[in-house]
């Protein structure tokens, strides 16, 4: 982070800042029909399509400054890697859970684990959600924003970044994260049309791909056949991710939450494209030792003029704000509602909520304690950390909304399949670490390619799973 900060006209720096402040007063006008929970915490289940739509390509999204660290790394692999897995997995999403998740009463994961298997099933899931939805990669990448604007340090932009990015959450809840993910949407792709027009427009292809390394040109970005299975096995997150699952559990109605993640697919489709097109004009314009996380918005500071620049900064910073704003409200939610108001079986709606907002805090504090000591938002924290939770909570999970799968497993084996696969991921993740295999590989005849952490876990899960069902069924006959 040794760069200077990014040189901000006085346009440039008007614009940005009442874009700050239309998302911040957007979010702090934001009015509750009541003080339920389920108001708090799913906007009522009354979602329409273009919210549902809008704040849900927004959050998903969030993570737009790893992209350019995607691009950088893999090329144009990079959309085959970390995109189309993630359709996939969105349309089955779509098929498999969309309307069972919206029909049910529960609103959460934790509350249907909780349904099927118990009160420690659902505060075993609960600890493992908490930690999958911490935003820490969307506060390190709100922080670069506020570092590259202001100079300040990483430390202090990542502060001041979390701590006013939130504010306005304690008071509106999801609505208010929906109605700043609207004006986050609309710049998000406002933003990126500007960027990747002017660049198509202004410079040469013929340079772009004449600077890609070999592997930056291949369709696999030099990962391999057994490197796509990873990446795409990775892509699984998907149907354990809070986030989702709290969207998808808001909306109006079943139809509308399975109809919108069809369109979601299409818009992220089509933002996958440009911000392709925009990290690779980054590769060939830029310095290759610049960090992969201020690609875009140096890129963005270097080629647009004034105000086009604004536009596509405001568009950055909204989608990242956006995204950390709606995990923060789901990993309060988890600390509150799901974990200490079971603890607390008597605790009424007012009390709840003001558990949660005690979770958005502790939330902060363990984003920020992430986020300032991780070197690659992909590998660090999607890949290793989050793949180790995800490991442990994807098939309980698709067990609660696949209904022939599982159905004999008794509470005590859903129980030791999340933590068994959990504490081996993270086994796994230690052990790499300290043997310097940052890309967590594995060779298998010859061929070494990236293992991940999400593997271990659902291994162990299964055999787990798969005992406990098959003691289960033998209980049941007799």
């Amino acid at each position: 982070m040794s760069q200077p900060a990014l040189n901000l006209g006085p346009l440039d720096a008007t614009v940005v800042g009442l874009f700050l402040a239309s998302i911040l007063a957007l979010g702090f006008s934001a009015k509750v029909r009541d003080n339920s929970v389920l108001q708090y915490l799913a906007a009522g289940r009354s979602l329409s399509m273009p919210a549902f739509v809008a704040t849900l390509v927004s959050t998903w999204y969030g993570g737009v400054l790893a992209v350019g660290d995607s691009v950088k790394s893999f090329g144009i692999g990079g959309i085959l890697l970390n995109g189309v897995p993630y359709y996939a997995f969105a349309i089955g999403y779509a098929v498999y859970f969309a309307r069972k998740v919206r029909d049910a009463d529960q609103i959460s994961i934790p509350e249907r684990l909780a349904q099927r298997w118990g009160k420690t099933a659902g505060l075993t899931a609960a600890l493992l959600v908490f930690m999958l939805a911490v935003p820490a990669a969307h506060v390190l990448m709100l922080g670069t924003m506020v570092h590259l604007f202001t100079g300040w340090s990483l430390p202090i932009s990542v502060i001041v970044a979390t701590a006013a990015g939130t504010l306005f959450l304690y008071k509106g809840g999801l609505l208010a994260d929906v109605r700043a993910g609207l004006l986050a949407f609309v710049m998000m792709y406002l933003g990126f049309f500007v960027i990747a027009g002017w660049c198509l427009t202004h410079y040469s292809m013929t340079d772009v791909v004449q600077h890609l390394s070999k592997t930056q040109k291949q369709w696999d970005g030099g990962a391999g056949i057994l490197g796509f299975v990873s990446f795409f096995i990775g892509a699984s997150w998907t149907m354990v991710d809070p986030g989702f699952h709290q969207r998808v559990a808001s909306a109006k109605s079943p139809a509308t939450a399975q109809k919108g993640l069809y369109v979601c697919v299409l818009f992220w489709m089509l933002f996958d494209v440009l911000s392709t097109i925009t990290g690779l004009y980054a590769i060939s314009i830029l310095s290759p030792n610049l960090s992969g996380l201020e690609f875009f918005p140096r890129l963005g500071g270097q080629v647009l003029p004034v105000g086009l620049r604004a536009i596509f900064f405001c568009g950055l910073t909204g989608t990242i704000l956006s995204a950390m704003v709606g995990y923060t409200l789901v990993s309060g939610a988890t600390f509150g509602r799901e974990f200490f108001s079971r603890l607390n079986p008597g605790w009424n709606d007012a009390q709840i909520k003001t558990a949660t907002r005690a979770g958005f805090a502790v939330s902060c504090v363990v984003a920020v304690g992430i986020a300032l000591n991780v070197q690659n938002v992909v590998l660090d924290l999607w890949y290793a950390y989050s793949g180790a939770v995800v490991g442990a909570l994807l098939l309980p999970v698709c067990a609660i909304y696949l209904r022939r799968f599982c159905q004999f497993v008794p509470a005590r084996w859903a129980i030791a399949s999340m933590a068994g696969a959990f504490f081996t991921s993270f086994g796994w993740l230690i052990y790499c670490k300290r043997t310097d295999n940052a890309y967590f590989e594995v060779s298998i005849k010859g061929q070494t390619f990236m293992l991940g952490t999400i593997v271990p876990g659902l291994v162990i899960s299964a055999i787990l799973l798969g005992i406990g069902e098959t003691m289960g069924r033998r209980a049941t006959k007799t």
